[in-house]
């Protein structure tokens, strides 16, 4: 290259993009990276959640007058794996849904709502089918320790509020069926 044409290339003079144009591009781009990242997010969000199974039923009797005061379909939780899974990581339940966890026999239990992200009614239930601590509406997430007020061999959990609508108490009854496994 001629010394004629390096000085013409230092001369040349770079077409500068008026600050406006780009401020609309960034602008314009910000949203669409937005929902790109919330999209994936969701979707790995989505793909980590466990799938809900019916794997039997739970009905709330009530004490007084025997009658039905709800009926459930319900997750088993029987081992320790299922049992300290729970319902983490659920971002949903259908209102008529939940979970019975099933104990070999009466024990104190303490539950806590760790990585849980919905808020549940937590019921511990005697080896007779007789509904001992409701502990109602807890807190997602937290890490405060929910025990039994006596020994029990099943907790049911379901929707936070879900006693409340439906008028079950501490005294109140279960029975439950199991699907075959």
């Amino acid at each position: 290259m001629s010394k004629i044409n390096k000085r013409a290339d230092k001369n040349k003079k770079i077409p500068k993009v008026p600050f406006w144009k780009t401020k609309k591009v960034l602008i314009a781009l910000i949203p669409v990276v937005v929902f790109i990242a919330i999209y994936f997010l969701y979707i790995k969000k989505s793909s980590n959640e466990p799938e809900w199974v019916k794997e039997g039923e739970v009905t709330f009797v009530s004490k007084d007058t025997r009658q039905k005061l709800a009926k459930i379909d319900v997750e088993v939780a029987i081992n320790p794996t299922e049992r300290s899974q729970g319902l983490m990581f659920r971002s949903k339940m259908k209102e008529d849904n939940g979970m019975i966890f099933i104990f070999e026999g009466d024990d104190m239990q303490s539950f806590w709502m760790k990585n849980t992200l919905i808020s549940l009614d937590i019921l511990f239930i005697d080896s007779k089918g007789v509904i001992n601590t409701i502990h109602r509406n807890t807190v997602p997430y937290s890490e405060r320790s929910l025990p039994s007020k006596s020994k029990s061999q099943f907790v049911v959990e379901v929707n936070g509020g879900y006693c409340d609508r439906h008028g079950i108490k501490e005294g109140d009854l279960i029975e439950y069926k199991l699907d075959q496994r």
